[in-house]
């Protein structure tokens, strides 16, 4: 073998390169990254704290940022999930998104399970990046007890990473690997062996299970890897080498990145393969040139970190325009982050005045901050820097990503990199990577709701949407034609808006027939497809979940499994039957043994006997010419009350009572029997006959409710404490915000996050005493 010699150059010169435009095949590549550049879209998540009580609420701010975490302008709906551990879906809130801010909460209850469930958020445009391009976050609900595990439970999982994708053989290898129980990760100790079972390297795990080590892979040799993992001994089989092909390294400092590339003798003889390299961030270009292997097995890039994007980054190499290796590695860049000190101005009889400072002139911050009792450490699970800066890039899972941004973590960004290392995958056919780096558009932006569907006969051709106080907010020209459609409607779930024909001379026209078939893509069964695998559960809403394709990894490595399971919406219907008994039970004592019965749109113009006939198959029968009476089944009856009165037997033979004129309807099933409540509109109690149809809208934006803060319990066992939650705080121009908290008898802990007009991103914890 020829001996090695090592060339260096730095790469914003790229000495000795040659141009890349003169490789006409590679810079298609290029040119097909660089098309039509779709907009990427971030989340996150700011919870007012990650511990719950089951009657609690979660409340939370929604972050939605462009890739340079800018707060994105294009996206005004957010939908935001909570799953059990399971992958229960138990309630999605549609957020109302603006300037890349919104606000929502959870309102839990004791129907749930005590344990970890897990917050889920994601807008319909990132969907192009995926079904995995979601911000995925843990919270733990009730008092949460420890099972023993069985042996019989304990799965174990341990996989092997070579450097960039694949080993190659008479050379210096590097292999990374993660050790998880039961999908979590666990402390281990390992060793590779050759086939005559001497040690070649020893290693155990610094971090969350992932290590690494460097061996030197012999020809026509066999190597295993030794685990001892929860005192048990597991054997397995090194990835086998590739005899041609080149190695990639990474090795960081303070201010560069070696970058080195290592190929052998056996690949040295054939000099017609075109070697390429590109760094990027997903679809945006850093740069790219020519690798010359002739006359060295070795070439070292020493490259400048200020060259690469804040964040996650990438290389990839290219041979004769295939991608066959790639390794992501992270840049830090300090000064896109700004810190905030906080300080005491007033105390008042029961709250104290802080003034917050963001330290810089960066635009205005857009933040919110938790407010705790200083007993206990905040346990955080992510922050928006691992939100927008590190998960968007890497597949799977990450177990608490906030550790790898708490600056007290003196070895984090080495533990970062064995990350990088484990869940770095890629696609590996040219096309899929270019497809998975720059994806063909097929989601658009989410902007308001709609309200759709047809009017028989045509009373006009302009038609009114009214609101609650009685003024037109939008109008259509129909131009003689059926169908209507409002579009981008600022609307809330529960709102209702009325619709009425407006005649030439401005009076309205009361519509006789209208109909509604407004799709609204959330009203379907939502599915949750977990992941139950190494890297625990990340919950994706809607659509079916590719295969997932590991890049470079041949077939030794096992792929996750996928399993999907039915979404169960827990607390909806848990909800609104609350509130109808809130509203009705002095008119009806005994409301909370009813269940609220839905009533579609497209029974709005029929008559309540026609409703329940056809919905219910309760049918009006005369008895003998004597009375009438409600039957249901083959023996059973039914009563009807309406508003609290109960309907006797010439009431029903009269009845003519409208569905546009019920509020709701509720039923008790006795046995075989059965009784019905039926509360009417306002108007309708009142004689007031509507010149106008009433829509409720289903689904639209949850409004989003105030604060409360909760009083302190002094008895409590939970030490760390809700003082208060400040969801909006807006800087002014010199970076400053005022805002009042309750009294604390031990201190404050805020956790702060937020971003500011220019992108750059805020995330501390500070304690005053």
């Amino acid at each position: 073998m020829k001996q090695n010699k090592c060339i260096l150059f730095y790469f914003f010169l790229f000495i000795t390169i040659t141009t890349i435009a003169q490789n006409k095949s590679f810079d298609s590549i290029v040119s097909a990254l660089q098309k039509e550049h779709l907009f990427f879209e971030k989340t996150f998540i700011h919870t007012n704290k990650s511990k719950y009580d089951k009657e609690d609420t979660v409340w939370f701010k929604a972050y939605v940022s462009s890739s340079d975490n800018k707060p994105s302008l294009k996206t005004t709906l957010l939908y935001v999930s909570l799953f059990s551990a399971k992958g229960d879906l138990i309630e999605t809130q549609n957020i109302f998104i603006h300037e890349g801010i919104g606000v929502g909460q959870f309102a839990l209850h004791d129907g749930l399970d005590s344990g970890d469930y897990y917050i889920q958020a994601r807008t319909n445009f990132m969907k192009n990046f995926g079904d995995e391009n979601a911000f995925v976050s843990k919270i733990s609900i009730g008092n949460i007890v420890k099972k023993n595990i069985g042996k019989s439970e304990i799965l174990y999982d341990v996989q092997l990473f070579p450097e960039g994708g694949y080993l190659l053989e008479n050379a210096a290898n590097v292999i990374a690997i993660k050790a998880l129980l039961n999908g979590k990760s666990y402390a281990f100790q390992a060793k590779i062996i050759d086939s005559k079972n001497n040690e070649i390297v020893y290693f155990n795990n610094p971090y969350k299970g992932m290590s690494k080590c460097e061996f030197y892979y012999k020809e026509s040799e066999k190597y295993q890897a030794i685990i001892n993992i929860n005192d048990t001994i597991l054997k397995i089989d090194v990835p086998l080498p590739k005899s041609k092909g080149v190695t990639l390294k990474i090795k960081e400092n303070s201010s560069f990145l070696d970058l080195e590339m290592q190929t052998n003798q056996q690949t040295l003889q054939n000099l017609n393969d075109a070697y390429f390299v590109l760094f990027h961030q997903n679809n945006k270009i850093v740069n790219y040139a020519d690798i010359v292997l002739k006359d060295t097995s070795k070439i070292v890039l020493k490259i400048d970190k200020k060259d690469f994007y804040n964040g996650v980054n990438t290389v990839t190499i290219f041979k004769n325009n295939t991608p066959i290796l790639e390794r992501k590695f992270f840049v830090y860049k300090d000064v896109e982050k700004i810190d905030v000190n906080i300080e005491k101005l007033t105390k008042e009889k029961d709250s104290v005045v802080f003034k917050l400072n963001t330290l810089a002139s960066d635009g205005a911050a857009n933040l919110s901050a938790s407010v705790l009792s200083n007993s206990e450490q905040l346990d955080v699970n992510t922050n928006i820097e691992a939100a927008f800066l590190l998960t968007p890039y890497l597949k799977g899972y990450i177990e608490k990503p906030s550790y790898y941004f708490n600056d007290k973590n003196k070895d984090r960004f080495i533990h970062l990199d064995l990350l990088l290392l484990t869940q770095g995958w890629t696609q590996y056919a040219t096309s899929e990577f270019i497809n998975n780096l720059n994806p063909k558009y097929k989601y658009d932006f989410e902007i308001g709701y709609k309200l759709s569907g047809f009017s028989r006969p045509l009373g006009s051709n302009n038609l009114a949407l009214i609101n609650n106080e009685n003024k037109i907010i939008d109008k259509i020209f129909l131009n003689n034609k059926l169908d209507f459609e409002f579009k981008n409607l600022l609307i809330h779930k529960g709102d209702s808006v009325k619709l009425s024909f407006v005649k030439p001379n401005k009076a309205l026209a009361k519509p006789e027939n209208m109909y509604f078939d407004s799709i609204i893509n959330n009203k379907e069964v939502l599915k949750a497809n977990v992941f139950t695998s190494n890297y625990s559960i990340p919950f994706i809403i809607n659509e079916n979940i590719n295969e997932v394709d590991f890049a470079f990894y041949d077939n030794n490595v096992t792929e996750l499994d996928q399993v999907n399971v039915s979404g169960k919406i827990k607390s909806e219907a848990y909800h609104k039957k609350k509130k109808l008994v809130d509203k009705y039970w002095k008119t009806t004592f005994d409301i909370g043994k009813y269940m609220p019965l839905p009533v579609r749109d497209s029974y709005k113009n029929e008559y309540l006997l026609t409703y329940l006939e056809k919905e219910e198959g309760v049918r009006l029968v005369n008895w003998k010419g004597l009375e009438w009476y409600l039957a249901v089944g083959v023996t059973g009856e039914a009563v009807l009350f309406i508003d609290g009165k109960k309907l006797d037997s010439g009431d029903l033979n009269s009845l003519r009572l409208e569905m546009k004129d019920v509020e709701a309807v509720m039923m008790q099933p006795i046995k075989m029997n059965r009784k019905y409540q039926i509360f009417t509109t306002e108007n309708y109690k009142k004689g007031i006959e509507e010149l106008y149809v009433n829509y409720v809208f289903e689904y639209g934006f949850n409004a989003p409710k105030k604060y409360y803060t909760p009083i302190y319990d002094f008895n409590s066992k939970n030490k760390s404490q809700e003082i208060d939650w400040k969801p909006i705080l807006k800087t002014n121009t010199i970076g400053e915000v005022s805002f009042k908290v309750k009294n604390s008898f031990s201190g404050y802990v805020f956790y702060i996050q937020g971003f500011t007009r220019n992108g750059k991103l805020i995330n501390q914890i500070i304690i005053v005493e």
